[in-house]
């Protein structure tokens, strides 16, 4: 059974990239479920010391994940490392128009911080309105916001407005053999097909045996909420929400900031516009 494995050292490291707002704490938790009972090192932001991951570091030069074996991840941007020449890659992405809604929300609403949510610095973006956010947020006006509030702003002279996130991505990641794409919307709309991926990333002798095991402990993870709550982390889950809150003059701006993007992603298609579920261009599992 899953849990009578001993410690298991992993022939290549995991290192898992994604995005702030594309379930990421849902990934967390999934990886932790498969590493945990294995007893895989797991190391992570989300993870208490001496397991976090020391980003700043990394930043500053150091290659942490090089000097050390496991699973690393989820991380929110690119962190450049020369094992990644050689780890099993998995990147995890959601539309960035999806994202950028949901972080308008989060910004003001849902996420802690040292500014308690619908005051101060974020009661006036809530008030100056989700359109502006979303087209400061992919540009260089995202500069001028104070704190993260599920945004990465607390790294942004090092990782860029949110398009430049996405364009480091595909130049960065998704050109290397050892990479592999998954996605928010398989994860909400198709969780099992989506956690097959995720599992097979580690290459485990019992597969079967740790996919039954997440599929069991987190497949209610993406269900729907019953009504949205801006106040709720878990707002609303499924794909296309930025059809219904954005207006169309920012949708069509945001369509143009990034088209290269939507369409090697396979955010443009018409398959994605009929399945919500994003067929890539590109180099995918």
């Amino acid at each position: 059974m899953f849990f009578r494995q001993r410690h298991l050292k992993l022939d290549k490291n995991v290192v898992v990239f994604t995005m702030h707002k594309a379930g990421s704490m849902v990934l967390h938790r999934v990886l932790k479920d498969v590493c945990d009972p294995l007893k895989i090192r797991y190391r992570s932001e989300n993870q208490p010391d001496p397991d976090k991951l020391p980003v700043w570091k990394i930043f500053e030069g150091k290659d942490y994940i090089a000097k050390h074996n496991g699973c690393f991840g989820p991380i929110r941007f690119f962190l450049p490392s020369r094992a990644l020449d050689t780890a099993n890659i998995l990147l995890h992405l959601r539309d960035p128009r999806d994202v950028l809604t949901s972080m308008f929300y989060s910004y003001c609403f849902m996420h802690r911080g040292p500014v308690p949510a619908n005051t101060g610095i974020r009661k006036e973006v809530a008030d100056a309105g989700i359109d502006k956010f979303v087209l400061d947020m992919s540009s260089d006006e995202f500069m001028r916001y104070d704190g993260d509030y599920g945004t990465g702003g607390n790294y942004k002279e090092k990782i860029g407005h949110m398009v430049a996130r996405y364009e480091r991505y595909l130049r960065e990641i998704l050109v290397r053999p050892n990479a592999i794409l998954v996605s928010y919307e398989e994860m909400v709309l198709d969780f099992p097909s989506w956690l097959g991926k995720v599992v097979a990333r580690f290459e485990l002798a019992d597969n079967d045996e740790a996919y039954r095991f997440v599929a069991a402990a987190r497949g209610a993870e993406t269900e729907k909420p019953v009504s949205e709550d801006v106040w709720s982390h878990k707002r609303k889950v499924t794909p296309g929400d930025h059809k219904e809150k954005l207006g169309p003059e920012t949708i069509a701006e945001l369509n143009r900031r990034f088209g290269g993007v939507l369409d090697a992603l396979g955010y443009a298609s018409d398959d994605y516009a009929a399945s919500g579920i994003p067929q890539p261009a590109i180099h995918s599992a």
